[in-house]
């Protein structure tokens, strides 16, 4: 496939707290500040819920410019920083959250959200033990827990996370598109594509489970299904780099080339070290016979991520049609150990 359905791929997951200032911390603020705080924190919630992110944070700052401490509002801005992007200032602000209150669980399980995007898992985890007695009941409490599975790689333990998301809220809309990851990158495609299919018939507006059953039908060789999803996910997102990548894969298999590499290219101007979108490079090279540039681009794919689906394969047949039959036949024995069919295939024909 195209690109990997890992959850960095994937928005944050977050709830999204919207608190009454009520029991405000008492301090030397003036009447007319604490009031003056509130009225622009209220301002702030309005604007994050209406998705105006930017707007939210510059009603929070003054929020904070009256009062500045305030662990909701430190809070809630942290959520508009994180749905712009910016994990660090994220961070930041649940980090005084709670500095200012060390028993606010939401922020526990926002700042371990953030904390599973940036890789730190142990932090990520603490977090989430921190609250575990208070989110025992809650879908979303296993879903984040799905996610630092599934960010480490225990994929095993990260199906069983969402299955307690799912079991606890089977209309968890984010739990069957995660647990449809993992079901993929562990090949588990008739499960992934039945927990897409049930994301996108509870909300249609789920571009993630377009992205992602575009990327089963390419795999099953049908690429007009998959072409119509995938532009269905472009619908949502027109320049999201993965998503023009995978609609270039497709049009590979098509054998729209120079289209395809178009939307390659793009894809990498925004995300050059997708490693994906390299392997897709290297497969246009082929079908020009450019060998030479075919195999700078499926060792740059390799460099970037050794497990980018499908590189043995591929480098194996660029070291091949160079002359290098050894390397080509070591890189085959390397992806089918790892149960990637297609080196078995290349293998069992060129190298026994």
């Amino acid at each position: 496939m195209s690109a990997r359905l890992s959850s960095k791929t994937r928005q944050p997951n977050i709830i999204l707290f919207v608190f009454a200032l009520l029991g405000m911390a008492v301090t030397a603020c003036s009447d007319q500040d604490q009031t003056e705080a509130a009225r622009f924190f209220l301002k702030g919630n309005l604007a994050l819920e209406q998705k105006e992110y930017a707007g939210a944070i510059r009603y929070y700052n003054e929020a904070l410019e009256k009062q500045n401490d305030l662990p909701d509002v430190h809070s809630n801005r942290g959520i508009a920083y994180l749905r712009m992007g910016e994990l660090d200032k994220a961070l930041e602000d649940f980090n005084k959250a709670l500095e200012i209150d060390k028993n606010f669980d939401q922020a526990y399980f926002n700042r371990a959200g953030v904390l599973i995007d940036k890789n730190e898992f142990a932090p990520a985890a603490a977090d989430l033990e921190q609250i575990r007695k208070a989110y025992q009941d809650s879908s979303n409490y296993y879903l984040k827990w799905g996610d630092l599975k599934s960010q480490q790689g225990y994929y095993e333990q990260a199906l069983s996370e969402y299955d307690r998301a799912l079991t606890l809220r089977p209309e968890n809309v984010q739990a069957l598109v995660n647990r449809g990851a993992v079901y993929f990158t562990g090949k588990n495609f008739k499960e992934a594509q039945a927990d897409f299919e049930k994301a996108l018939q509870l909300n249609p507006q789920q571009e993630l489970a377009y992205n992602n059953l575009a990327l089963i039908f390419a795999r099953n060789n049908q690429p007009e299904k998959a072409l119509k999803f995938i532009d269905r996910a472009l619908d949502f997102d027109v320049v999201n780099p993965i998503y023009l990548n995978n609609k270039g894969y497709v049009l590979l298999l098509q054998n729209n080339l120079e289209e395809a590499k178009k939307l390659i290219d793009q894809s990498l101007a925004k995300a050059p070290e997708n490693s994906y979108a390299h392997r897709n490079s290297g497969l246009y090279f082929l079908r020009k016979n450019q060998t030479a540039e075919a195999l700078a681009a499926f060792k740059k794919a390799y460099s970037l991520d050794p497990s980018t689906d499908q590189i043995h394969a591929w480098l194996g047949e660029a070291l091949f049609l160079s002359g290098q039959k050894e390397k080509a036949c070591k890189t085959w024995r390397q992806g089918k150990a790892l149960g990637d069919d297609e080196s078995a295939i290349k293998f069992n024909q060129k190298c026994n």
